[in-house]
């Protein structure tokens, strides 16, 4: 079990910038932004799937230089969930968006990612939610024999709005596609009254994990504030033997009002909590 920074809690900064400030933080690795027009750090899907060596090239000798290794790309067809998502409605998009996997899954073999994060499609209206569940599950399938190819794990990262948007409907989408992992960020579930014992079950699921605080109604809020026990989780995780990274996720955008808190403080504040229980 490894810490990590993500680079996208510093979004308003460049791409080295980013980087600086988590190892400056304390940190040797970092999870790397693949958002779609978002923030100044992050890798824009459509110029990865164009030429992965290209953006490669631009990230691993920054790499180098800040002595950081890389545990997760987290990659974002749209500007937000519901924009291209992985069960649009329109096929053509669908289609478009494996070409993106492919190439993301490229990038994650260059830059010495083991995974990348996406997400798993939204509830839309025109279908069923088992409908949208089946399509999210044949387009994941489809992502996972792409980044085998290169032989990168996929996780999915269920969260509100999502067609996963509670541990059983996630659970759901593990179920129908084997080999898939989750990005667990209990946060998601939180913020809509879920207690945690629901969301416990994703625990031996989990190939990558987000650490926020979190309280009822709140998606991120301080650390002094939340409600989430992250030592019980860290045992639970060692049951399991998890190996994987545990990610600081302070964000500042105006989705759920994630804009209140100084994500500089509250990431180093986050990997002070957590050092003492996985060492």
């Amino acid at each position: 079990m490894k810490l990590a920074a993500a680079n996208f809690s510093f979004e308003v900064l460049p791409l080295e910038a980013s980087l600086m400030v988590c190892k400056s933080l304390g940190f040797e690795a970092v999870d790397i932004a693949g958002f779609h027009e978002r923030g100044r750090c992050s890798f824009q899907p459509l110029e990865v799937a164009a030429n992965p060596q290209k953006q490669a090239n631009i990230l691993n000798p920054l790499l180098e230089k800040y002595q950081l290794k890389v545990t997760d790309y987290f990659t974002q067809f749209g500007t937000a969930p519901a924009l291209h998502s992985l069960n649009d409605m329109d096929e053509t998009i669908r289609r478009r968006n494996m070409v993106l996997v492919r190439g993301a899954a490229e990038f994650c073999k260059l830059i010495g990612s083991p995974g990348m994060t996406i997400l798993p499609g939204i509830d839309q209206v025109e279908r069923s939610l088992e409908d949208n569940l089946n399509v999210s599950a044949e387009y994941l399938r489809q992502a996972i024999d792409i980044a085998a190819e290169f032989g990168i794990e996929v996780r999915f990262e269920p969260h509100m709005g999502s067609v996963a948007d509670t541990p059983e409907l996630a659970l759901q989408l593990i179920e129908a596609v084997p080999k898939l992992k989750i990005t667990l960020d209990y946060a998601h579930f939180i913020l809509q009254y879920i207690p945690v014992e629901r969301i416990h079950a994703l625990i031996p699921h989990t190939g990558h994990m987000h650490v926020r605080q979190a309280k009822f109604g709140k998606l991120q809020v301080a650390h002094a504030e939340g409600i989430i026990d992250y030592p019980d989780v860290i045992s639970r995780l060692k049951v399991v033997n998890y190996k994987g990274a545990l990610t600081t996720e302070y964000v500042c955008a105006d989705w759920f009002e994630v804009n209140r808190n100084d994500t500089l403080y509250e990431t180093s504040v986050a990997r002070e909590m957590l050092l003492p229980y996985i060492q």
